[in-house]
């Protein structure tokens, strides 16, 4: 087994696209764009068994007052899977085999982490990637996160028989009320929801900065949405960005608005509806972490999820933890940054 960095897009972006749990966060633009946003350094490793590259692992590097920490993902991105993404093949392997080659993978990149000396280590896996005890023996951290997923294999019946019966009274209801959905890529309005929301102090980090978020749509026009609905007097009732890529991701959604229709939940319904109709496979919900979500999330029946976070640190890490998450929050919403 070798490591090394990877330098070329074409190279990094196949291997993505093969891997069934690359994300579009893993996505080469992607990535270099919010190394830019977060200031931080990209480290695009990959793992190579022979000339056969087995693993890619993004990691962002960042020095803060004499403080190092390396991230996968940065903080303050809204980037809820990053990780390592094993080759499309890894999950056909037996077990005894997946084992050995994780070992060597997780041994070539734990090399290279030593190598950058961090304080703070942060690893956010994607929910396909369960085995993090390498982690746990190098007396690592770890927190079991989750998210909701939905099947979309099943019929469209089956689906809207899964709903709790009061959220389909409330959609045959919002059926029959004259609203529209609408697919942009104008921002504006979901940004500036997103700050209101954020300016609350009780909250732990701020939105994704607009230029950020321009930037990412601009890079993918495609595969990030924003869908507004419309009620019958043009006035918004929901408003939501999505992913699309492998899997239909509700990823950031702003408040119930100040309406006379249930917009969020008849939003979700619709966008269910049409990730099936364009052969989705998974709609994955967010927000399964927040208890103030959960109640009405769960009522469309998705599955729970679980993925992993690990992370390591010494003492002048905890202190940088906290000071980065503390002090660019309080920068960016006295900038107008957000």
């Amino acid at each position: 087994m070798t490591v090394s960095r990877v330098d070329d897009r074409d190279i990094w972006d196949t291997f993505i696209d093969d891997s069934p749990s690359g994300l579009l966060f893993h996505k080469w633009d992607y990535l270099h764009l919010t190394a830019k946003h977060t200031e931080s350094t990209l480290l695009p490793y990959a793992v190579y068994k022979g000339d056969e590259p087995v693993c890619v692992f993004p990691l962002f590097c960042k020095r803060m007052h004499g403080i190092n920490a390396v991230f996968s993902p940065p903080p303050l991105t809204v980037i809820p899977h990053l990780g390592c993404v094993m080759s499309g093949g890894f999950e056909g392997l037996k077990q005894s085999k997946k084992e050995s080659l994780l070992g060597m993978v997780v041994g070539e990149v734990r090399e290279e982490i030593r190598d950058l000396s961090p304080n703070y280590l942060s690893i956010t896996f994607v929910p396909e990637f369960n085995d993090v005890r390498h982690y746990l023996w190098d007396r690592c951290d770890a927190r079991v996160r989750y998210t909701y997923t939905i099947n979309l294999d099943r019929s469209l019946e089956e689906l809207w028989n899964n709903l709790h019966y009061k959220l389909r009274n409330k959609l045959k209801k919002e059926a029959g009320a004259g609203l529209r959905l609408e697919k942009t890529s104008d921002i504006t309005t979901l940004h500036r929801l997103l700050a209101d929301r954020y300016q609350d102090p009780s909250l732990d980090i701020p939105p994704i900065r607009r230029d950020y978020l321009e930037d990412l749509v601009r890079a993918y026009p495609e595969r990030i949405g924003v869908y507004y609905l419309y009620d019958a007097g043009d006035e918004v009732a929901g408003v939501v960005a999505t992913q699309e890529y492998k899997r239909f991701m509700l990823w950031m959604g702003t408040p119930r608005l100040e309406s006379a229709h249930a917009g969020n939940q008849y939003l979700q319904w619709l966008l269910i509806q049409r990730a099936k109709a364009e052969g989705y496979r998974t709609f994955e919900n967010m927000g399964a972490n927040n208890p103030d979500l959960v109640f009405f999330k769960s009522r469309f029946n998705p599955d729970l999820t679980m993925y992993f976070e690990i992370e390591k640190k010494d003492a002048l890490g905890a202190v940088s933890e906290w000071a980065y998450l503390t002090f660019v929050k309080r920068l960016m919403m006295a900038t107008g940054r957000v």
